[in-house]
């Protein structure tokens, strides 16, 4: 696993913070019944500031999860000016659950993919890793599908439709909508997990992780604007569209009309059946 700098306006503490996590790490590899522990978060990514938590997550036996939890998994707590999180989960429940799944969602699996691991007996935790920490194709290829259908919604149905009505803010909130659809198909593209939202959108583009993030800078448009007019909306959003065309993501309507031409002809097309209850 990699654990590429990131860089960012703060001092990074990722050393210290590794420093902390492996001292406790050490202490909380004695207690009966842990199985493994990861360092992730920041430190695991490769840069901790004043901003972040000490993370770390604790695998331990089905039966001891509850009782380790008690004085582990506390919540709200720091020390020497580190927050700590420190969640126990079970280890059997993790290693029953199919990846994909509720358990092995993207973000989950984003969040362990540079996991450091601290503490690991008989390699149970390496071993559950490589097992869970895979992106299968027909996943891939749904969630671009669903993202796709969304950027299409918003960026070209309901734009149309909101520009007609003279609404400026749902515009600018349509931009956001469709562009952070249209990121999350880049990553999918790309194969990489779903980061933590909206905490870590902007994640692999701003870190140079995948090919779009030559466009970056078309992309990040809808959120630092400005967007005062509908006309500055509209050339953020041909840029958008235009941005699309390059990337390889196509959209079965070009315009709201087209749209309704379609529901035209489905109608034309419909059972003389559903033409009588539906109509008036």
């Amino acid at each position: 696993m990699s654990h590429e700098k990131l860089v960012y306006r703060n001092e990074n503490r990722q050393a210290e913070f590794l420093q902390a996590a492996t001292a406790v790490a050490q202490k909380i590899s004695t207690i009966e019944g842990v199985v493994g522990i990861l360092a992730t978060g920041g430190i695991a990514r490769g840069y901790c500031d004043a901003y972040s938590d000490l993370d770390l997550v604790v695998y331990a036996t089905e039966d001891k999860v509850a009782e380790i939890g008690n004085y582990i998994a506390v919540g709200w707590l720091m020390h020497k000016n580190i927050g700590l999180d420190t969640p126990v989960e079970s280890y059997e429940q993790a290693l029953r659950a199919d990846a994909p799944s509720a358990y092995w969602s993207q973000v989950m699996r984003w969040d362990r993919q540079n996991a450091i691991v601290l503490f690991d007996s008989a390699n149970r935790i390496r071993d559950l890793l490589r097992a869970k920490l895979v992106f299968p194709v027909q996943e891939r290829l749904q969630l671009q599908q669903e993202y796709a259908d969304k950027v299409e919604e918003y960026l070209v149905h309901s734009f149309d439709l909101w520009e007609q009505r003279g609404a400026l803010v749902n515009l600018a909130d349509l931009l956001i909508s469709a562009t952070k659809y249209l990121i999350q198909w880049i990553y999918a593209r790309n194969g990489k997990f779903q980061p933590y939202l909206s905490k870590w959108l902007f994640y692999y583009l701003e870190n140079g992780q995948v090919p779009e993030a030559e466009f970056f800078a078309t992309i990040q448009k809808p959120f630092v604007g400005p967007i005062t007019t509908a006309k500055e909306a509209r050339q953020i959003r041909d840029e958008l569209l235009d941005l699309c065309g390059k990337i390889g993501l196509a959209f079965r309507f070009g315009t709201i009309n087209e749209v309704f031409q379609h529901c035209r002809c489905n109608w034309e097309q419909a059972s003389a059946k559903t033409k009588h209850y539906l109509s008036w």
